[in-house]
């Protein structure tokens, strides 16, 4: 293999690619600790660790088509180091050459006839505008367990319907749904598949011209389920996570009895506020509702610590207020604080809405909170309540 390439574009996909090797090399499984490297029309870097499959391309300039596989965080931090300037990379009796400007290196490449084939993409069930998607995993994903207890919470449900595609999210404290339009090329696609979010969340990220994002869903050739998302020049084939989601269509009540409206800006920043004092364990901010007004605070009186909190620091504490919509009647509901900015930080809009499903102030504190923005844009945000009394 010999083979020319813009340093930029190499050093950019060999970071994406490098970010999904496996974090230790176990024994007897080096070869998936490695990047393979192709080269013919095209460069083509991938990653594959038997759950997840990632290819990414890029233009590059092949005397000497072949491929190798490399270790892929030693080369993307190479690419780091170098000028932005033409790369010559070429294989020689087991080393990879890497050339630029006035720096060489030798990398001792790794056995590629170990590598295991990597999945093919599955077949195409319809594509999604690129930034709309990634604007819709932005608001869902921060929902998602960050713990394995059970697996199928840290994954974002995806439901393909002909009225929509609708991402789903939640680690049972809050959930997070939203739907969106996308252009299915099969009939009939009533289909559900549950993607870990965290490789949602990274190819969020990735900077593309790409407008359409491609949806892929199948088995492979082990008979194992497998969803596929490609801007074209990156690509991720991955193994779908096991279990059975939540039934979260319940949360949504058939009405609302109280509602609340306010600028999101100075709630979340009297939130932010008060939260400064709240325990760092189990942090809770009780939120009073009353005509004109919110009123956000933390501290013994305001109900937010335990018999467990202790020390001089329990003692602390903070109010705040801010001018909101609502003519109901007084309203004392607790909630985590970091739960409740996700949920305001995800309206699209500059005006949020929080809806109560019913009319009695002491029912609706100790029912979830419906978090949606003024304009109904398909995403909501439901929030349990920390169930507390005054007395604490």
């Amino acid at each position: 293999m010999r083979v020319t390439v813009p340093r930029a574009e190499f050093a950019e996909a060999a970071g994406w690619v490098a970010r999904h090797l496996p974090a230790r090399m176990a024994p007897g499984i080096v070869a998936i600790a490695g990047m393979r490297v192709d080269a013919g029309e095209r460069l083509t870097l991938s990653a594959f660790d038997y759950q997840v499959a990632v290819t990414a391309t890029v233009e590059a300039s092949a005397a000497v088509p072949g491929g190798a596989l490399v270790p892929g965080r030693l080369v993307a931090d190479i690419m780091r180091s170098l000028p932005d300037e033409t790369v010559r990379l070429s294989v020689d009796e087991g080393w990879l050459l890497v050339r630029a400007a006035g720096a060489h290196y030798r990398v001792p490449i790794l056995p590629l006839e170990d590598y295991p084939a990597l999945p093919t993409f599955p077949p195409p069930v319809g594509e999604v505008d690129t930034l709309g998607f990634a604007a819709a995993v932005n608001q869902v994903v921060p929902a998602a367990a960050r713990d394995e207890t059970f697996p199928v919470l840290t994954a974002l449900r995806l439901e393909l319907a002909g009225r929509g595609l609708t991402l789903v999210a939640t680690d049972r404290y809050r959930l997070a749904v939203r739907t969106i339009p996308w252009q299915p090329s099969v009939r009939d696609p009533e289909a559900v598949a549950h993607v870990p979010a965290r490789l949602l969340a990274e190819l969020a990220r990735i900077p593309t011209a790409a407008s359409r994002l491609a949806l892929g869903l199948g088995a492979d050739d082990d008979g194992g389920p497998r969803f596929g998302l490609s801007t074209g020049a990156r690509r991720i084939v991955v193994r779908l996570v096991d279990g059975t989601f939540p039934h979260y269509r319940r949360l949504f009540p058939e009405s609302v009895g109280l509602c609340v409206g306010a600028q999101i800006a100075p709630l979340a920043a009297a939130i932010r506020r008060v939260a400064v004092v709240a325990p760092r364990t189990g942090p809770v901010v009780r939120l009073t509702f009353s005509a004109g007004v919110l009123t956000a605070d933390v501290g013994p009186d305001a109900g937010t610590t335990t018999a467990g909190d202790s020390g001089p620091l329990s003692l602390a504490a903070a109010t705040d207020s801010v001018p909101i919509d609502y003519d109901g009647p007084d309203l004392v509901a607790w909630y985590n604080p970091t739960y409740l900015l996700d949920g305001l930080g995800a309206v699209d809009g500059d005006e949020v809405t929080i809806g109560f499903a019913a009319s009695d102030p002491d029912e609706a504190a100790r029912l979830p909170a419906i978090i949606t923005g003024k304009d109904d844009d398909g995403f909501r945000y439901v929030l349990m309540p920390v169930v507390r009394s005054e007395a604490g």
